[in-house]
């Protein structure tokens, strides 16, 4: 049998090196659209601790998938916001994370924001 590379995969481990594997699926998601008032000041994405499996986050688009962004937007945690959503990444992006509260989301000008769906 040949082996053949497709592509990488991440795979989470336990604290004693056993892959741990996620086969159960949300039970819910919410979701909605966070625009940043002003430029500089990173803002929660959601405004109460909102446990969660994961989080989508995608760049603002019209009915047509235009975006409404002018510039990128930057999403973090409180302290670094340096992971880009480009106004026209209608793909978006997916963070792993308990709690969907911890992901902020700075904005270079006012205005400007990101849809997102929070699976629990």
């Amino acid at each position: 049998m040949a082996k053949r590379w497709i592509n990488s995969m991440d795979v989470e481990v336990s604290p004693s090196g056993a892959p741990q594997f996620d086969i159960a699926g949300c039970t819910s998601f919410a979701g909605g659209t966070k625009t940043v008032p002003s430029a500089g000041t990173p803002q929660p994405l959601v405004a109460t601790s909102t446990p969660c499996r994961f989080v989508w986050v995608g760049a603002r688009v019209d009915n047509y998938g235009n975006p409404l962004n002018g510039y990128p937007c930057f999403i973090g945690d409180s302290g670094n916001q340096n992971i880009p959503v480009m106004p026209s990444n209608y793909e978006g992006l997916v963070i792993r994370i308990d709690d969907a509260s911890k992901v902020y989301v700075r904005v270079v000008s006012g205005g400007n924001g990101v849809t997102y769906r929070i699976f629990a």
